[in-house]
């Protein structure tokens, strides 16, 4: 083989024999994962937390950018192996030129690089902010169950997922929450007012217009998907929480009621009973093969063996 081909895989060798030791190390634990005589005991698929399809997306998306900042780490080795590879095999005369352009191609890959791992850190900023904004939002929701509420996370559907179903006596109810960023300064800081005659939120120093059609097509996929399972007409309200703010007035009315999620009570347990206890068990049972999708992990076998 040529110089002129050492030069250019010496450091792909180099990579490919640094990650040797950590495939071989992947391979003896899965290995010895599949001979243990023990596996997860759970065989049935369990219920969808708050903010489940987000985790999923965090998870994807923080190994997407651990494993480009570590390639990107290992770019100036990379460098400095093919500049002295060129050097040594090829007998490549150093020069300032050639400095100059390998430090440029250099400079431009890491920039590429750099651009890359930024948007997605700041898309990962906004999606654990959207995370912990469903995981309040559920973990109040969740008191309800207290008042014979059932309440239902992270419900897939079509297009997307609705992130909290709440079935009380007063009927079902879509929750989407929303989080939004507040202001460090300012005596109203914490304050909004919903308007509904301009279909917008006010927030200090900004408009923020409400989501209606996206929410309203939420609950029109449910009251859809839950009337034919029923058999007869059930109706799925609309709602939009906004969690960690203070809505000190509301203008007008509309289909979509939005809330602080805090004290939830008073929002879906009212004095009018739309369903007997027996009903909205019915209707959990629905909503829960919507979201018991949900398989453990390190699951070798799905079905119920007696391993005596």
């Amino acid at each position: 083989m040529s110089n002129l081909h050492w030069t250019l895989l010496l450091p792909i060798i180099v990579v490919a024999v640094g990650l040797v030791p950590v495939f071989a190390c992947l391979y003896l634990w899965q290995h010895r994962r599949f001979k243990s005589q023990y596996q997860n005991p759970l065989t049935r698929g369990m219920l969808r937390s708050p903010g489940y399809s987000l985790r999923t997306k965090i998870d994807d998306l923080s190994s997407s950018v651990t494993a480009t900042i570590a390639a990107w780490m290992m770019l100036p080795a990379l460098f400095a192996v093919y500049h002295l590879a060129d050097s040594h095999y090829r007998g490549t005369p150093e020069s300032l030129w050639r400095t100059i352009s390998e430090l440029a191609l250099f400079i431009v890959g890491s920039v590429f690089i750099g651009s890359w791992v930024f948007k997605r850190m700041e898309q990962l900023r906004r999606y654990n902010l959207g995370l912990q904004g469903e995981l309040a939002t559920g973990q109040e929701l969740d008191q309800l169950m207290l008042e014979g509420c059932r309440v239902f996370h992270d419900i897939p559907i079509p297009h997307g997922n609705v992130d909290h179903v709440v079935v009380s006596r007063s009927g079902v109810f879509t929750v989407n929450t929303k989080i939004v960023g507040k202001p460090k300064q300012g005596e109203a800081k914490a304050k909004a007012i919903v308007n509904n005659a301009q279909n917008h939120i006010e927030f200090p120093g900004f408009k923020w217009r409400i989501p209606k059609d996206q929410l309203e097509g939420e609950a029109r996929w449910l009251s859809n998907h839950l009337s034919g399972a029923m058999g007869e007409s059930i109706d799925a309200e609309p709602i939009l929480a906004i969690p960690g703010w203070f809505i000190t007035e509301r203008i007008g009315r509309s289909s979509v009621y939005v809330i602080n999620p805090v004290k939830p009570k008073r929002f879906f347990v009212h004095s009018r009973s739309v369903f007997s206890d027996t009903r909205i068990g019915q209707i959990a049972h629905h909503l829960e093969q919507l979201c018991r999708d949900v398989q453990p992990g390190f699951q070798d076998n799905t079905r119920w063996e007696d391993k005596r």
